[in-house]
């Protein structure tokens, strides 16, 4: 489970020891479960015993049960599914770890996708399962909601869904009701019934109350839990029980607030401040209440409390943690506000310290955002904003600043630095503006505090980061490789020397440029620069693309071996350094092993590696290793001679990358043709693609202009090799064969004179084939001498 995560959100609370039997509720249950209706709605207004109900039920039903408390924090996507899949693996730990694998990757994937996933995991269960959102009123978010209703609508017979809301959901609940798909128990059944009051009222509560004074106070509350409840506990203290009675009227409404005033005033004056001061919690503890009430007797108290049925709900079987009921909950910050506004920012401050001095930074800033006063908000956030960025929680820390008025930040540059790193991890259009107006108010707080040099290069230094960090953004637009390396290196000596985790981003950017220029000994200082300080500073993502992108640049140079042990070095490194952790970036040096391996021809190690790379980076918005992943398993699949299989890995990739139409068009053009060109379909597809490529290779244009610049770019010029000559062979009159043949030669000549020996052997081959499909061949057999000869010295086989 993730650490951040309240794992109170997901206990079922445990059941009171005296408790008032409803067989009747329970009936309606079991028979909503045994017909494998998909909903129970539980719904009715507070206070009618709706979760006391269910967990009874859960307790005798032996089912299997998730369980999720929900609070209005949960209004927010990521988050809901995060707590969705958690309290899924409470039950089974194989529900919903994909689901929490994607939260975790700085790109949300599509919704669909992610809910189809978890549903196939349900579906794959033998036996039922039960899922219960608690006070599922509380949540109000659109995408939210519609990620309900598409649970629901396709929702597999395995699983049951349970409800408690004090208003109906927005659900197709008439279709469901039309189709007897929904079990509903409402207010009119969780109505205690003048027994069930007696009962309540005598085992639960102590009191000796006639039939008639019960019946008088049925009739007068109509059953609500709550206010027998809360009568209960008036009367415990009263003399004339009456003349209580007598007197006792009025809507719930008006019955709830003479009560909790009741409730709270017969109480002795330490525990009402304790109620009060304690008020502000969603979670209770005995060391949390002593941090905020100067107590150190908290955890007594809370048992007293629990004791005396003040409406405290233990949250675990340990009484670790509890909960005040939501309706007593709000009833006691509607009395803070009212009788000590001015402590409200106080307890919220406490709290904050409290829940950061034990490394709950999430509940921390949450507090801390409440408080009145946003100072400690800035600074926690300020401080742990990069931290929370390299451990990939980029949502929660954006809407860190969601929340954090622009004021906040005019006298904080380093605020503003903080921000425009969360929002430039995003990567999305509009974050890209943020990132520019985050930087500009960089620079006027450096102003207005009239910032010493120290601050100034250290701003300075984040911001020259941060341009080379997003090249796409019109702060740079026009920028070259050499300019992008100039701002990097001047970011590097502008930054201090402790903040490592910004180093490696900018080491890494440096390689990522050098490669750019085809200088591989520049690029590789870069890379394991990117590791070293990457792993010194806590960013394990900037780390780990160091080797990552060492690896794919020595490739082209035929170095298989060096690149085999690099694979395996670093794949047992950063295992060691994680300790078990899910880190889906690991899964593209599983894919780049899988790759040489089959390369190598060892088939069956490079299958098992392939397929953990790509289940590991199944959520990871990182289309490289996905295009490398898939293409690598198609190809493994056409060697073992299974088309379909072949063609799915292609669809996979299609649909992960849907902007590479032309890159998956080509590969299924290129695996068809090499290994199944007899098969009429083959020809088909095979024609449809050739008379769509003309269109497509439209881009080729750009490709010869970048070759002309003495830059290049890997996949578009093997993949323009490729291509070219294939479309050459199968349509000789749409090119020209000699300059078909000048292309290719010009990046022979490039790659031979940078070392790329994989490229000269691909291009080789490439212009093999098309020689042999001219007739020449005198030609075709010393262009194939050069690819045996230049491929001989690394171990390349499978590439013929």
């Amino acid at each position: 489970m993730p650490t951040e995560l309240l794992a109170s959100k997901l206990f079922i609370p445990p059941l009171r020891p005296s408790l008032v039997p409803r067989p009747r509720l329970l009936q309606l249950l079991n028979e909503g479960l045994s017909t494998k209706r998909k909903l129970t709605l539980m719904s009715a207004p507070a206070g009618f015993g709706k979760t006391t109900l269910v967990v009874d039920w859960l307790r005798q039903t032996g089912v299997p049960a998730a369980w999720l408390s929900l609070d209005e924090a949960d209004n927010d996507l990521p988050r809901f599914l995060t707590y969705l899949a958690a309290a899924f693996q409470q039950v089974d730990e194989e529900i919903g770890a994909p689901l929490l694998s994607a939260l975790r990757s700085p790109q949300l994937p599509a919704i669909e996708q992610l809910l189809t996933t978890l549903l196939n995991e349900i579906a794959g269960r033998t036996d039922p399962l039960i899922l219960v959102l608690d006070d599922y009123h509380l949540l109000s978010e659109a995408t939210i909601l519609e990620t309900m209703r598409f649970l629901l609508d396709r929702q597999p017979p395995q699983l049951h869904l349970v409800l408690t809301t004090r208003e109906d959901p927005d659900l197709p609940v008439s279709k469901l009701r039309a189709r007897d798909q929904i079990t509903e128990i409402r207010a009119q059944d969780l109505r205690f019934t003048r027994e069930e009051a007696d009962t309540f009222l005598r085992d639960v509560m102590g009191l000796e109350l006639s039939m008639q004074q019960v019946a008088a106070l049925e009739g007068r509350t109509e059953g609500w839990a709550a206010g027998l409840q809360l009568a209960g506990l008036s009367m415990q203290k009263q003399a004339d029980l009456k003349s209580f009675i007598a007197d006792f009227s009025g809507s719930h409404r008006h019955i709830l607030a003479y009560l909790t005033d009741e409730v709270l005033q017969q109480q002795p004056e330490d525990v009402r401040a304790f109620l009060l001061q304690t008020a502000i919690l969603d979670r209770l503890s005995g060391p949390l209440c002593d941090a905020l009430t100067g107590r150190k007797d908290s955890d007594r108290r809370l048992a007293y409390l629990e004791s005396a049925n003040l409406f405290l709900i233990p949250l675990d079987e340990e009484r670790h943690w509890y909960r005040y009921h939501n309706l007593f909950s709000d009833l006691l910050r509607n009395q803070l506000s009212r009788s000590q506004p001015q402590l409200i920012s106080e307890l919220h401050r406490r709290a904050s310290r409290w829940y950061e001095e034990n490394g709950d930074i999430q509940a921390a800033v949450e507090h801390a955002l409440q408080d009145s006063d946003l100072t400690r908000a800035a600074c926690l956030i300020e401080q742990h904003t990069l931290p929370k960025l390299y451990q990939s929680q980029v949502t929660m820390v954006v809407g860190w600043f969601d929340r954090l008025p622009d004021a906040v930040l005019e006298a904080a540059p380093m605020l503003c630095i903080s921000k425009a790193w969360a929002f430039a991890v995003m990567q999305r259009g509009a974050d890209r503006e943020e990132v520019i107006r985050a930087l500009h108010a960089a620079d006027q707080a450096l102003e207005r505090v009239n910032a010493g040099e120290a601050l100034r290069a250290q701003v300075a230094g984040h911001a020259a980061s941060l341009q080379a960090f997003l090249p796409q953004s019109s702060v740079l637009t026009g920028k070259d490789p050499e300019a992008l390396i100039a701002l990097s290196r001047e970011a590097q000596r502008l930054l201090p020397v402790e903040e490592k985790g910004i180093h490696s981003v900018n080491a890494l950017t440096m390689g990522v440029r050098y490669l750019a220029l085809a200088d591989l000994e520049a690029a590789s200082l870069g890379f394991n620069q990117a590791l070293e300080d990457g792993l010194a500073g806590g960013n394990f993502y900037a780390a780990i693309y160091g080797p990552i992108n060492l690896i794919q640049s020595i490739l082209p140079a035929g170095r298989l071996r060096e690149a085999l042990q690099l694979c395996e070095a670093n794949i047992d490194r950063f295992n060691r350094i994680l300790a078990g952790q899910y880190f889906p970036p690991i899964g593209a040096l599983y894919i780049l092993k899988g790759s040489i391996l089959l390369e190598y021809d060892r088939l069956v190690e490079a299958e098992r590696v392939l397929t953990e790379g790509l289940e590991l980076i199944r959520w990871l918005g990182e289309f490289s290793a996905h295009k490398k992943g898939s293409t690598a398993l198609a190809r493994l699949r056409a060697i073992q001679g299974d088309r379909s299989a072949a063609l799915t890995a292609i669809q996979t990739l299609e649909e992960t990358w849907p902007e590479g139409v032309f890159h998956t068009q080509a590969l299924r053009h290129r695996l068809s043709m090499r290994h199944w060109p007899d098969d009429p379909d083959v020809r088909k597809d095979a024609q449809i693609w050739l008379n769509q490529s003309g269109i497509e290779f439209a881009e080729l244009p750009v490709i010869r202009s970048l070759d002309a610049t003495g830059q290049t770019h890997f996949e578009s010029y093997l993949a323009a090799a490729h291509v070219l000559a294939r479309l050459a062979r199968a349509k000789p009159g749409a090119y020209s064969l000699d300059d078909v043949h000048a292309y290719l030669e010009r990046q022979q000549d490039f790659a031979v004179s940078h070392g790329f020996v994989s490229w000269v052997v691909e291009i080789a081959i490439a212009r093999t084939l098309l020689y042999v499909s001219t007739g020449q061949k005198q030609k075709a057999l010393e262009t194939l001498r050069l690819a045996l000869s230049a491929a001989a010295p690394t171990g390349l086989f499978r590439v013929f």
